[in-house]
């Protein structure tokens, strides 16, 4: 599978992890579909965070974009963040399935 390289400008240092990963957090955006990765980066920027809290983001293409490093703690799932992986799809699952290609 190829993951795609985005480039992020961050707020601030990331946190290196410091326990093994033991969950995939599967997360959606609330969002239309066809959001971006850049757009999910500046809502967390607006909210004050360091810049996007998930480690991967499935656009509604299927293609599997890089958020935050592997190696760094994520900001995803409160209480979870030291031991996870978080997974973006983009969508609003409470009112559409996936998209294959995202499932895929």
């Amino acid at each position: 599978m190829e993951i795609i390289e985005d480039r992020y400008n961050w707020k601030g240092a990331l946190n290196p992890r410091v326990q093994p990963v033991k969950l995939l957090v599967i997360h959606h955006t609330d969002s239309p579909a066809s959001t971006t990765v850049q757009e999910i980066h500046k809502w967390h920027l607006d909210n004050g965070w360091i810049g996007i809290g998930y480690h991967f983001i499935i656009t509604e293409d299927g293609l599997v974009h890089r958020g935050r490093p592997e190696e760094v703690r994520g900001a995803h799932t409160e209480g979870y963040n030291y031991h996870s992986l978080g997974i973006c799809l983009t969508g609003n699952f409470d009112k559409e399935l996936p998209k294959t290609k995202q499932l895929d």
